[in-house]
């Protein structure tokens, strides 16, 4: 690299610009989006902003493939009287190779770089903010003609901002009737995002992984023995119907009662602000409620353990499409149900596990996963407006979209921040409230955007490696519990230990309360809520691991005989015709209890009522067709 500087300054020193030959393939694909979207004119404004900079050397040269030098006379010949053909080969040139763009942006000022990167990243930057980037007062750009929502007839004050565009949205700012101003939003088209985004965000620096943290600035949080220690609890709560299903998923209320009795572990617990204070009982409860209310008859029947009901979520995703947006962004109102039914949510998601899965054991930061999904737009995915909710043109009829943490209307300058980078953050603390991951904030932090100010890095636990595949068995992290519970060894009772107990609401279904801290069981009370033997050993198992694992022998013996009473009986595969006798009938009534045939055939019920296997029902005709009769 420093070889390669080195020779660069030499080349300028000669007053010799020495620019990559282009591969074909480069030079093809961006000739066919030349054709499709180009004039002559606007090729010219494209290729009249590198002038400035191609008049700095005497001599343009071309570093072909093979290693030699010719003069590139594709620059030479490109002028504004020259073919369509001409100016695009001159432009081509210079494009269609990173290096040669790199040499061009080598030349911007430290500041411009800045806008660069602010507008590539965040899609769209405000007159204001480029000013004060640029830290500069001057209006940047000159003879505005304004229509409903574009600036036309922009004339750049600063030749490498031409490459930009002016749009006209709605700002966060009102006048003085309250009603929302329009201002004038710097942003780039799609072509030049993909020409510039690998120059200014090479792959490498957005791609590091880290084995450890900065030390002592971070605060992590690891909930995931929390989580699976948590997770009978919410069955029993969920079987009960106290998570029960509305409109827009579990109310405030439910979540705050069964939070009551499932004390879940907070990630913010001396927080009291309301978007803050319960927001992992929030993200957990609701994602494994809703998931539950969506699950097919048939999904619903089986029991899974809580590492691979994380799994079921994942490989249904679209069962939380409805909800999602709300349970990433419970801090933002004002979104109608067509940006957040249809959102762009999903892929968004599904590129941040993937980026996660290819690193499992490291730290990753949140914004580099934004990078990441931002410069995939470069490989012509894209994929940034995935960082986006919904399209910008949508809020401009819409009502205002307030975000409630900030109490500041959203505008287009922030969204990409306020949907894209904290969508993510909320996403790792989704993840993080459910076991999967790991999250590090920085208690320095100060940006005031979401609730999720702060949270820079994220890395999966060995309960995300499994849910997302990286991984094929899962081991539960051992628990060490403290004794809640005493069982009387000559009678069917409990008797809590703690006050309040934590494990108290698995009795609910499982025993009666007879006194303040004394529960009775009968195989009644046990039994209740559950349908078949599967759900009998799941309650047993769920009371050895939280109620007592050490059994007296009245209980062993309750045990095995509720396990020896289930199925007791067995459905008779065979079919049966009924038949119903007349009493006065008695010559037919006789004759099927003395024919020795029908005898056989026959399986007499009670009262005149008499049952035929449909196997035999031919056989049974024919024999009564014999003594004259016919059915």
């Amino acid at each position: 690299m420093a070889e390669a500087t080195a020779k660069n300054k030499k080349r300028d020193n000669d007053n010799i610009l020495v620019l990559k030959e282009p591969n074909h393939k480069s030079v093809y694909a961006l000739q066919a989006a030349l054709y499709r979207r180009s004039t002559k004119e606007n090729l010219w404004d494209f290729f009249k902003t590198f002038k400035p900079w191609l008049q700095n050397y005497g001599k343009i040269c071309k570093e072909r493939v093979d290693g030699s030098i010719t003069e590139a006379t594709e620059i030479a010949l490109a002028k504004s009287t020259a073919s369509w053909q001409t100016i695009a080969d001159g432009l081509l040139l210079i494009i269609a190779s990173t290096e040669n763009l790199k040499m061009y942006v080598d030349n911007f000022d430290e500041r411009m770089k800045s806008l660069w990167r602010t507008v590539l990243l965040y899609d769209y930057v405000s007159h204001e903010e480029a000013q004060s980037i640029l830290c500069t007062e001057e209006e940047l750009f000159t003879g505005k003609s304004y229509s409903y929502y574009f600036a036309d007839s922009i004339k750049w004050n600063r030749l490498e901002m031409h490459w930009f565009m002016v749009e006209r949205l709605r700002s966060d700012k009102t006048d003085r009737y309250g009603y929302r101003q329009y201002e004038s939003f710097i942003t780039i088209s799609d072509e030049v995002r993909g020409l510039f985004f690998p120059v200014f965000f090479p792959r490498k620096t957005y791609t590091q992984t880290f084995s450890q943290l900065p030390e002592g600035r971070f605060r992590t949080v690891s909930l995931e023995t929390d989580s699976v220690a948590r997770f009978p609890l919410f069955t029993s709560i969920f079987k009960q119907g106290q998570l029960p299903m509305k409109k827009k998923g579990i109310t405030a209320a439910d979540m705050k009662r069964a939070q009551k009795i499932m004390a879940l572990q907070e990630i913010f617990p001396d927080d009291d602000n309301e978007f803050r204070e319960h927001l992992r009982a929030y993200s957990y409860m609701q994602i494994l409620a809703i998931n539950e209310h969506k699950k097919t008859a048939y999904m619903a029947k089986k029991l899974l353990t809580y590492q691979d009901t994380l799994r079921d979520i994942i490989r249904n995703s679209e069962r939380l499409n409805e909800y999602i947006t709300a349970i990433l962004y419970p801090h933002i109102k004002g979104l109608r149900q067509n940006q957040t039914q249809f959102s762009h949510l999903s892929p968004l998601l599904t590129y941040a596990r993937g980026y996660l899965k290819n690193n499992p054991n490291v730290w990753v930061r949140i914004i580099d996963i934004y990078t990441y999904i931002a410069g995939l737009e470069s490989d012509g995915s894209h994929s940034i407006r995935t960082a986006l909710v919904f399209d910008p043109y949508n809020e401009q009829t819409t009502a205002s979209i307030t975000n409630q943490y900030t109490g500041r209307v959203v505008a287009v300058n922030t969204y990409a921040q306020e949907f894209g980078v904290a969508g993510l953050q909320s996403y790792a603390l989704v993840m993080a409230s459910l076991g999967m991951a790991e999250v590090a904030f920085d208690e320095k932090s100060k940006h005031n955007m979401s609730p999720f100010d702060g949270l820079e890095y994220v890395r999966l636990t060995p309960l995300g490696h499994y849910v997302l595949g990286v991984t094929d068995s899962y081991e539960p992290p051992t628990q060490q519990h403290e004794a809640c519970f005493e069982l009387d060894p000559d009678r069917l009772i409990i008797r809590s230990l703690l006050s309040p107990n934590p494990y108290a609401q698995l009795l609910m279904d499982t025993a009666t309360p007879i006194s303040k801290d004394r529960f009775q069981t009968s195989a009644n009370s046990f039994l209740a809520n559950c349908h078949n033997r599967n759900d009998v050993e799941d309650k047993i198992s769920i009371f050895r691991q939280f109620i007592a694992s050490d059994l007296p022998p009245l209980w062993q013996q309750f045990f095995h005989s509720l396990l020896q009473h289930c199925n007791p009986l067995q459905k008779d595969k065979q079919t049966y015709q009924h038949y119903t006798l007349q009493p006065d009938n008695s010559d037919l009534i006789h004759l099927i209890t003395t024919d020795p045939v029908l005898r056989q055939i026959v399986v007499r019920a009670e009262g005149y009522r008499i049952l035929v296997k449909s196997d035999d029902l031919r056989k049974f005709e024919a024999q009564l067709k014999k003594h004259g009769y016919l059915l």
